[in-house]
């Protein structure tokens, strides 16, 4: 927001001067900082956008069935509120131009409401996450210019948006006194196994850099609104969200930060700024955010204010092309001039991150040619032949010589506890010799049964 960032812009200075927005950190941790390679930079580009909005800043983009979706923070001069508005603008190529869907200027598609609600005359910094075919737009909220709040609006087509609260999910904590009256603001989201992972600023939470409030809190719930099941990270990792736990402590000291997740690196990406010559990406763990597994690495380009880095439309980090394991392309937008007005021009700008990681190479299992062949051929000969032969000319023989034998069923009813039967494959008689012994047996064997039958109904068996 205007207002906002002036002030923001004058923290950085003071903080060039003096103070370096470096990460957080809780304590000592295992395994951090692996050195990453750098590969194949991309310098700033031209503007991305054109029209009349002053004030571009803050981007989150997805890419999105061959487009690059991006909404950005703009005071349009067509706007039905003055204040900060959300504009959205797209185009299949990172470097440009970027516009409305089919061509023409960038589109309003959110903005205040021209009331006393918290969002009631600005709408700024927003953050797009798409879940099960869901957008989600958590952005930064203000009134008549007074402390920022964040808000969380839906949308199915991510152009026609309706707010999910009346109030503001995240409001100023308050906690103490930084010198900074901005409040919540500067929301990023990331989806991951099922929970929506937050961080914004709070220059009056507890955690925040005394100094100038500079901080990032986290996060996560699978509520959208984190009205309910909250977790915040905190020196001992995630706990259940309390006021006393809520802002204690912060992930980076930074203002206007962006974060994905790479799968690749199995790590959170924060994308923020520490001078004015570049933008630095900082690794967090995936469970603790307070290690850093991979080193830092900076992408070269001056920035004004509000880096958004690239990512899919969940927030993840988008693949490489190329498949090499290891490497990933981390492309970000940001406002790129001020020259005594608000930030303006968004321009794009990326690097190649290569990482040290073994990738497994998979063994290929051969499923589809040796299933086909061996299937038709074997099937049909072998079927019909061996079941003719065998079925007609035993049965005849050994059916008719033992039926001339006297059928026993007189005198095993007064033994009517059969030998047991035998379990054992060797035990078994066999069936194919036609013997008269064999059903001899079986006849003995059924008519006891059937003895023993009677007599248990008749009562007489216990």
């Amino acid at each position: 927001m205007r207002h906002h960032t002036i002030r923001t812009r004058s923290l950085f200075a003071a903080a060039a001067i003096g103070v370096a927005l470096v990460l957080a950190a809780a304590g000592p941790a295992s395994a951090q900082d692996e050195p990453l390679t750098t590969e194949n930079p991309r310098p700033n580009s031209a503007p991305l956008t054109g029209g009349d909005a002053a004030y571009e800043y803050a981007p989150t983009i997805i890419a999105e069935n061959g487009v690059y979706r991006m909404w950005y923070c703009a005071q349009h001069p067509q706007g039905a509120v003055p204040g900060d508005d959300i504009l959205y603008a797209e185009s299949p190529n990172l470097d440009g131009p970027f516009t409305a869907p089919g061509g023409g200027e960038p589109l309003i598609v959110f903005e205040g409401r021209g009331d006393g609600s918290f969002d009631g005359q600005h709408t700024c910094d927003p953050s797009v996450v798409k879940v099960d075919g869901t957008y989600y737009m958590y952005y930064g909220a203000a009134v008549n210019d007074g402390a920022t709040t964040i808000g969380v609006a839906r949308s199915s087509d991510g152009l026609s948006w309706e707010r999910m609260t009346d109030q503001p999910i995240i409001a100023p904590a308050n906690q103490q006194d930084t010198g900074n009256t901005y409040g919540a603001g500067q929301p990023s989201a990331v989806y991951l196994d099922g929970q929506f992972y937050l961080i914004f600023t709070d220059t009056t939470g507890a955690g925040a850099l005394p100094t100038n409030g500079a901080g990032q809190f986290a996060w996560r719930s699978a509520d959208p609104t984190f009205a309910s099941g909250t977790e915040v990270f905190t020196a001992e990792g995630w706990q259940s969200g309390t006021p006393e736990n809520n802002r204690s402590f912060s992930v980076a000291n930074a203002f206007s930060a962006d974060w994905q997740y790479s799968d690749e690196l199995e790590s959170f990406v924060i994308a923020h700024n520490n001078d004015a010559g570049r933008t630095t990406l900082t690794f967090l763990g995936t469970e603790n955010l307070a290690e850093h597994p991979w080193a830092p690495v900076n992408i070269e380009g001056p920035w004004v204010e509000g880096p958004g880095i690239v990512s899919k439309p969940d927030k993840h980090a988008v693949d490489d092309n190329g498949g090499e394991c290891g490497r990933v392309p981390f492309d970000v937008m940001h406002a790129s001039r001020a020259d005594g007005v608000p930030p303006q021009d968004l321009v794009h700008k990326g690097i190649d991150v290569v990482a040290p990681i073994e990738c497994e190479t998979p063994t290929p299992t051969p499923t589809e040619d040796p299933t086909d062949d061996p299937t038709d051929d074997p099937t049909d000969d072998p079927t019909e032949d061996p079941t003719e032969d065998p079925t007609d000319e035993p049965t005849e023989d050994p059916t008719d010589e033992p039926s001339e034998s006297p059928t026993p069923t007189q005198e095993p009813t007064e033994e009517p506890t059969p030998s047991p039967s035998p379990t054992s494959d060797d035990d078994l008689p066999d069936t194919g010799a036609g013997s008269t012994g064999v059903l001899v047996t079986l006849g003995v064997a059924l008519v006891a049964g059937a003895a023993l039958l009677y007599r248990y109904r008749r009562g007489t068996v216990a």
